[in-house]
């Protein structure tokens, strides 16, 4: 950028023509910065005040302060021994400016995102924070947003859900998550294509991050299977979600509208026998053979306590 106001103005222009800011609000950036800037290297006594005509591309200066009698009085300042640090000055926050506006660009464009899968890798490790490099975004993932265990290392390609954008003076900044049920839910999502056409819908999702996850489908399509349809042919759906989740368990069980036949099937791999319900208490009352009560509780009760949470019951297990 030259030393010379005109030429000054003249890249303002283009500027603005190319990255579509009003010629008027570069222009304040500047005065602004400049006024900034000759506050500190001259200390004038009142307020500077810096103005660039659009018509001249004259550069003025002047101070505004009140006077003994308590009116306010305005005056010009020299600008000679300041054009060349103008020069810089003017640079330096033009690029600001643009930064800013690719920063604002590149978070307004991932919070129509937010909710949505985004990949990227491993930028670096501070501190248990994890940092991801999304393209023009910046992806924030701490500790109680990881899959717990899970060993993450620079470079790694990295799949993470857009939970929002973060205040951050210098670049454009999301925090992301890996350990949230809706995680799990876009990736099959994004796997199984009766899930993304709305012939397979998730009804419930209850998730131990790093450990265990179960899944209710339900279908409203006649002969079509929606636990099937999220295993795929071969396990191969299911293989790849559990690959992306570092070996996590899923269970996929089937939705019911019925709460006994809910309960029952959200308790798999265990097989169930009878389940009552106590509907003032909201508890389901299950029976399964002696050989699958460990089963049905799970260990450290993890089975039961998710299922619990898929549908909504309280579950008293006996055999």
């Amino acid at each position: 950028m030259s030393t010379a106001p005109e030429n000054l103005l003249n890249a303002l222009e283009q500027l603005s023509g190319d990255v579509g800011v009003p010629l008027n609000e570069l222009q304040r950036t500047v005065e602004g910065a400049l006024a900034m800037a000759y506050q500190r290297a001259f200390t004038p006594e009142g307020a500077v005040i810096v103005r660039l005509n659009p018509e001249t591309a004259e550069l003025s200066v002047s101070e505004r302060f009140v006077d003994a009698a308590g009116e306010v009085v305005e005056r010009e300042l020299p600008v000679a021994d300041f054009k060349r640090l103008a020069a810089q000055t003017a640079r330096t926050a033009v690029l600001r400016k643009l930064r800013d506006l690719e920063r604002d660009r590149a978070l307004s464009d991932m919070s129509r995102n937010r909710g949505r899968l985004a990949s990227g890798f491993v930028d670096r490790l501070t501190g248990g924070n994890v940092f991801v490099d999304l393209g023009k975004v910046e992806g924030f993932l701490p500790p109680e947003e990881q899959i717990p265990g899970e060993q993450l290392s620079v470079g790694r390609p990295l799949t993470v859900l857009v939970l929002d954008s973060l205040p951050s003076p210098k670049h454009a900044q999301v925090l992301v998550s890996r350990a949230s049920r809706m995680f799990v839910a876009r990736l099959l999502e994004a796997e199984v294509p009766e899930i993304a056409v709305g012939v397979v819908e998730i009804k419930s999702i209850a998730r131990d991050a790093g450990l265990r996850t179960k899944v209710a489908v339900a279908s409203g399509e006649a002969g079509i299977d929606p636990v099937g349809a999220c295993v795929g042919p071969k396990a191969v759906r299911h293989r790849s979600l559990l690959q992306e989740l570092g070996g996590e368990h899923v269970d996929i069980v089937t939705w019911h509208a019925e709460p006994e036949r809910f309960v029952a099937s959200a308790l798999r791999p265990a097989a169930v026998l009878e389940v009552q319900l106590d509907p003032d208490g909201r508890t389901a009352h299950v029976r399964v053979a002696k050989g699958e009560l460990s089963l049905a509780i799970g260990k450290d009760g993890q089975n039961a306590r998710l299922a619990a949470r898929l549908t909504g019951w309280r579950i008293d297990i006996q055999a």
